[in-house]
């Protein structure tokens, strides 16, 4: 097989090692990603870099606002690229060494004695981190448009690569607090060491991908008449599902983003229990894997907005069992975790399974097949609901008073718990709204890839 633009598999025959070989990037990815808000970024912000919460907020939603911004411009980047390698895989060599070079300087915690100094140096080294990673990730993704033109078979690329993305976070969930804690109790040294060693497996696995998978070739590598990055925005504005699935997707993010921000806090300090903290998070994303399976075949019985919208209402309908009863016991929290990533897993499986969907919506709609610029915009979304919820636990942390690496008062313990439940709640519930009305279905998008194919 060459490395040309002009070769690679069939469109829509894709074998177990091309899944895989396209799914092994986003273990790196997740692995990285797993320091991040999701999980341990702001705990790693205020506990040991000592950064006030409400400061630490603001960077996370500084520097996604400016990396959101910078996504479309990714992906409109790509969609006019042309190479020997391709359109997409090109930025993923080109994101992946500063990406892992910026997240080494993201946790090296420096000695840095002004507070001032440490915010100005975590925004900045945060924010590149964002940057670089975007370069390689938004490409990364909208390279599913190119593997398949069949809705399932994006289903099934989608769920290779969750499973990957799934394991890189349980690795990384399970793994970097005994890491830390394995220097002397230094946390300092600790996340500077889990750097180090996350960003070499980051490129690597990326880099695999790199190698493995072709692009589709059936299709020109750019307009005749060219394009312009303010005509590629007036067509995603102009794609009515798209623009559903990113508002219904950002309600959920920012729900989940809010939750998985303050489970650390949680544990640590309403329940008492920080030795549990990897297992919770094993015992989270390990359900959030086995139900992957469960969501792919609903999603090709029932609809894939179907999938989501149930997952998603059992994780809604979790937050009050949480709320009233997960601070009496370690055994009940652990089980209602499970539970709780059981809904999840169609989190990660449904909203990338649908937005390659919106890719032939647009070419079926214009004519034109702009599927880095909707991915760049898709990203966008993801990166605005990482903002958010940054925002809104910082300043709701600050408000109650928390106070970092110490003991916390009943109004500071009830804002943790509104945290993790009632307020993704909402969200969760407002994005179900907007997913109802997502209108691409499986016999929609088969119609609409037939005529397509009939105007060529």
């Amino acid at each position: 097989m060459t490395d040309k633009h002009q070769g690679g598999p069939a469109a829509d025959d894709l074998t177990l090692g091309g899944r895989l070989g396209y799914g092994v990037a986003d273990f790196g990815i997740s692995l990285s990603f797993s320091l991040l808000p999701g999980l341990f970024l702001l705990y790693y912000f205020t506990d040991v870099f000592l950064i006030p919460s409400a400061a630490a907020g603001l960077i996370l939603f500084c520097a996604k606002i400016v990396d959101a911004f910078v996504s479309p411009a990714v992906g409109h980047l790509s969609d006019h690229t042309s190479t020997r390698w391709g359109r997409k895989r090109p930025y993923l060599i080109i994101g992946v060494v500063p990406a892992a070079l910026s997240m080494v300087l993201l946790y090296a915690s420096p000695a840095i004695a002004d507070v001032e100094w440490r915010i100005v140096y975590a925004m900045t080294s945060f924010t590149f981190f964002c940057v670089f990673m975007t370069m390689l990730s938004v490409p990364y993704t909208a390279l599913t448009a190119d593997l398949s033109s069949d809705s399932h078979e994006r289903s099934v690329l989608s769920a290779y690569r969750m499973f990957f993305s799934i394991a890189g976070m349980l690795v990384g969930a399970a793994a970097t607090m005994p890491l830390v804690t394995a220097f002397g109790g230094d946390q300092v040294l600790g996340f500077r060491a889990v750097g180090l060693l996350y960003a070499p497996v980051m490129a690597l696995t990326v880099i695999a991908t790199f190698l493995s998978v072709r692009e589709r070739t059936d299709r020109p590598v750019k307009d005749a008449d060219g394009g312009t990055l303010a005509r590629d925005l007036r067509a995603v504005f102009a794609n009515r599902p798209f623009i559903i699935l990113t508002l219904g997707v950002m309600m959920h993010q920012v729900a989940l983003n809010t939750m998985s921000a303050v489970v650390v806090y949680f544990l640590k300090y309403n329940l008492g229990a920080e030795k549990l903290i990897p297992a919770v998070f094993v015992v989270l994303m390990s359900s959030s894997a086995l139900s992957i399976p469960f969501y792919l075949r609903l999603s090709r019985r029932r609809g894939k907005k179907f999938a989501f919208n149930l997952g998603m209402g059992i994780t809604a309908a979790l937050s009050l069992p949480i709320f009233f009863f997960a601070e009496t016991s370690p055994a009940l929290t652990i089980a209602l975790f499970a539970l709780v990533g059981f809904g999840l897993g169609t989190a990660y499986l449904s909203p990338w399974a649908m937005v390659p969907d919106t890719v032939e919506y647009a070419q079926w709609k214009t004519g034109r097949r702009r599927e880095g610029m909707l991915y760049g915009f898709f990203f966008f979304s993801f990166k605005l609901s990482v903002a958010v919820p940054g925002l809104i636990v910082g300043t709701v942390l600050s408000l109650t008073g928390y106070t970092p690496a110490g003991p916390q008062g009943p109004e500071a313990l009830f804002g943790i718990k509104a945290l993790l439940t009632i307020i993704p709640a909402v969200f969760i519930i407002a994005g179900m709204v907007l997913i109802a009305r997502f209108p691409i279905t499986d016999e929609f998008h088969r119609r609409m890839v037939r005529e397509i194919r009939e105007r060529t």
